[in-house]
């Protein structure tokens, strides 16, 4: 039985207007004309002059105050020396031992368990370009546009001891970046990048050889890799081979990782200070001012679903796993918490009347916007931003359901329309006849007409076979065109039906 160990290296791109050191549009591995975004500051020209990009240095605070991080107040960038075809300078501007930000720590919960992962550090540096290589030939092309785009490295502590718990701290990372806008994190275009520092052992002995994995470009190859390394890794020592440090590629077809070189240590990358860029000092009022700016990170507004609005913690992940949608539910609830208070359905306090109805209505809200509208999403290739509901009318929407002037299957209809329209449901209602019957006279005419004509049915009921009732309540309910409310259909049969069988 051996104990998987794993640290994490991961890569963010910034969501800055430019490069991290020139003037260039940042384009964020955006579809262009290849080397269309480039300068002589970008190809590594002789007597070009790095100048900072201080946006890039608020960003990465940002995400540092968000991850617990100490910010210290000095910084400096150096030199990382290695030779790649896509690195022109022949190095990479980089931070080796004095990086923005240090000693941070996020939480995770996994299967109702909480796990503290430890951050080493925060760095800024520049991204190389890319490597173009056509199967039918025997060279590669070179596209500098991604070159000198402003980079966050992130480094891990070997906190993490199984795929899972990486794959959601990824996720979690993903989430958190996008709330603070710091970047896109779109891994599959390359936003985001993850390399798993893997190593396992029998418990209690010391760490086993280290092994690198790159090429993770979604949160499924992250823990298609790990689980395969871990256990390649596994069957090497039981087999009495030797694990050597080395890095990897991932191939997503095969599901399978490969060498792809030894791996480096940090002394053979020769660091030494950049002499073109003076250190960064007296950061403390800089860090004070980004503190004022940062908004409710997603760990925190989960949390606050759960506690305020009473939902369960699965509903609660979902609704805030894009900041879009947790604030369009908020706004929805706001609004049905204003009508609840105005709407005199009983006598009390504000406080006690939004604490007796409050767990059915966002529950209701919650089922509406994770099942219907998630549906109408994927069938329809519609977002967020294209919602044409807005919060005011899905609010009166759910107040329709809540006071009973809708039965599922008309609400069902009247939110098909909404969305294709974004019409508001009164208006809806009256002019396609949606509205709920409560007329009770109206209800037993259509209950009478069904029993008669389904003699065979009602004997079968009486007989003992239960489901016979859902197909005359089907029947009661498609002669008012879905406008009856089933429940009070059924309870008027199975009243009837029993009235009669007494009688008989």
């Amino acid at each position: 039985m051996f104990l998987p160990t794993i640290g994490l290296e991961v890569h963010i791109q910034l969501k800055t207007n430019t490069k991290l050191f020139c003037g260039c549009k940042n384009s964020l591995g955006m579809e262009e004309k290849p080397n269309f975004n480039v300068c002589p500051i970008c190809f590594g020209h002789p007597g070009t002059l790095p100048v900072l990009n201080n946006s890039a240095v608020d960003l990465l605070i940002k995400l540092a105050l968000a991850l617990n991080c100490d910010v210290p107040n000095f910084t400096k960038f150096d030199r990382k020396n290695y030779f790649y075809p896509d690195l022109p300078k022949g190095y990479q501007i980089s931070q080796y031992d004095q990086p923005l930000a240090i000693n941070g720590h996020i939480s995770l919960t996994i299967n109702n368990q909480t796990t503290k992962i430890r951050i080493t550090r925060l760095h800024l540096e520049e991204d190389a370009g890319k490597l173009l290589h056509e199967s039918h030939t025997d060279y590669a092309l070179i596209d500098l546009n991604r070159a000198g785009t402003p980079l966050i490295e992130l480094v891990t502590e070997p906190d993490f001891h199984s795929a899972i718990e990486v794959k959601t701290f990824c996720q979690e990372l993903q989430l958190m970046v996008r709330y603070l806008h710091v970047g896109y994190a779109n891994m599959e275009k390359g936003q985001m990048r993850c390399e798993a520092n893997i190593s396992i052992a029998k418990p209690g002995d010391k760490l086993g050889t280290k092994v690198e994995v790159k090429n993770l470009n979604s949160f499924k190859a992250v823990e298609r890799a790990i689980e395969y390394e871990i256990k390649r890794q596994s069957e090497a020592l039981e087999s009495d081979e030797t694990v050597i440090l080395e890095t990897r590629g991932w191939d997503d077809t095969k599901g399978t990782t490969y060498h792809q070189r030894k791996k480096e240590e940090a002394h053979d990358y020769r660091y030494f200070p950049e002499p073109d860029l003076p250190p960064l000092t007296d950061l403390k009022e800089k860090v004070e001012r980004i503190k004022t700016e940062m908004c409710e990170l997603p760990i925190q507004r989960r949390e606050r679903f759960v506690s305020e609005y009473e939902l369960d913690y699965k509903t609660a992940y979902i609704l805030t796993s894009d900041k879009k949608l947790s604030g369009y539910t908020e706004n929805v609830i706001s609004e049905l918490k204003a009508w609840l208070l105005t709407s005199g359905l009983e006598e009390g306090t504000t406080e006690e009347m939004w604490n007796k109805h409050k767990k059915k209505i966002t529950k209701s809200v919650a089922n509406w916007l994770t099942v219907e509208l998630f549906k109408f999403f994927n069938e329809s290739g519609a977002t967020l931003e294209s919602l044409k509901i807005t919060a005011e009318d899905f609010a009166e929407f759910i107040i329709l359901i809540y006071k009973g002037n809708v039965n599922s299957t008309s609400a069902k209809k009247l939110f098909e329309i909404m969305l294709k329209t974004g019409r508001d449901p009164h208006h809806i209602l009256e002019e396609n006849d949606l509205t709920q019957i409560d007329d009770s006279a109206e209800i037993d005419k259509h209950i009478a007409e069904v029993i008669n004509m389904n003699a065979t049915a009602i004997q079968d009921y009486k007989n003992g076979k239960v489901n016979a009732i859902h197909f005359l309540v089907g029947k009661v309910v498609g002669l008012t065109k879905g406008r009856a409310n089933p429940d009070i259909v059924r309870e008027k049969i199975i009243s009837k039906i029993n009235h009669e069988h007494v009688a008989s």
